[in-house]
């Protein structure tokens, strides 16, 4: 309830960057509620009734909103992690090679795009939706050591128990979760490792904090959502201003980014993206990485120590 209080941790960035900035995509198209995908009918289908406009909407992002987006990290040089639907990449592994020759880091949002908590099968059905997503990704990609992290979002309670298990089973190292939304400055910090609950050596699950706030599904939200570009723009240079600032003053920090292709891949929409990495780049001071990389310097620096004390007494 703390976390690190008044007194962040002072560290550097590579090359002495002053904020670590993650452009995470969430990438749902293809892997969303339909028959298709053999689960329910998605939000806002008529009962009983596939509402294929609803699902031409999500097919805007692999077919239009996707190839922008990559142009554009393309263009600046900059490589963004993947909170991948699975099913979702497996629809779509035309975009695997892309992927993998931008540096991208294959991170996992889920199986299919289900909700863990309704799976009447319990843990063992779980078990079983992660350790299809490890092969999907793996045969989508090509690549033997993905997903490095997850971010469910609606995962059950023993969920980290889960990735954790069926990661060793399968090989596949499990860097972090950003299953939080725990800290305001999206600073990286450790819990307690989920085998601990088996009576083995605790070695620390590095959590990466996952943000709501700059975050592109408030283009769809009432009230506090983005009218236009501008509005988005504004909200991510604004924190960056700030968490530099920060930064130069000895304690650097992380900004995460979150995006969707159907939704930030409207021409009108992307421009925001485009300002803010054109704003990013004019300051010469930011470190422009993916989850994974900022999972290993992180580590590297402050390697776990495990608590002095029992969290419950």
């Amino acid at each position: 309830m703390v976390g690190y209080g008044m007194t962040p941790p002072s560290f550097e960035w590579p090359n002495g960057a002053k904020i670590a900035i993650n452009f995470s995509i969430e990438w749902h198209e293809g892997g969303e509620n339909s028959v298709d995908n053999e689960a329910a009918f998605h939000r806002g289908a008529y009962e009983g009734r596939r509402d294929l406009f609803v699902e031409s909407l999500y097919e805007y992002g692999t077919r239009a909103g996707l190839p922008r987006v990559l142009r554009l990290f393309q263009e600046f040089g900059y490589s963004f992690s993947t909170w991948t639907n699975a099913r979702a990449l497996e629809a779509t592994s035309y975009y695997g090679p892309h992927l993998v020759a931008g540096g991208h880091d294959i991170a996992a949002h889920g199986n299919r795009w289900i909700t863990q908590t309704e799976l009447l099968g319990g843990p063992e059905e779980e078990a079983r939706h992660v350790a299809q997503a490890i092969d999907r990704l793996r045969a989508a990609t090509g690549l033997q050591n993905v997903p490095t992290g997850w971010y469910y979002g609606r995962g059950t309670l023993y969920n980290k128990h889960i990735l954790a298990k069926v990661h060793r089973d399968k090989g596949v190292p499990l860097l972090y979760s950003s299953d939080t939304y725990a800290d305001s400055l999206y600073l990286q910090y450790y819990v307690e490792h989920p085998f601990t609950l088996d009576g083995e050596e605790d070695e620390g699950l590095l959590m990466i904090p996952y943000s709501l706030t700059n975050n592109d599904h408030r283009f769809y939200t009432k009230g506090a959502g983005f009218a236009c570009s501008d509005d988005f723009f504004n909200l991510l240079k604004a924190e960056f201003d700030e968490l530099l600032e920060e930064g130069r003053a000895g304690q650097p920090k992380m900004m995460t980014i979150a995006l969707h292709s159907r939704i930030i891949g409207r021409p009108g929409r992307i421009t925001a993206i485009r300002r803010f990495m054109e704003h990013v780049q004019n300051s010469g001071e930011a470190w422009v990485t993916t989850r994974d990389k900022i999972a290993h310097h992180f580590r590297e620096h402050f390697p776990y120590q495990a608590p002095t004390r029992t969290l419950h007494e």
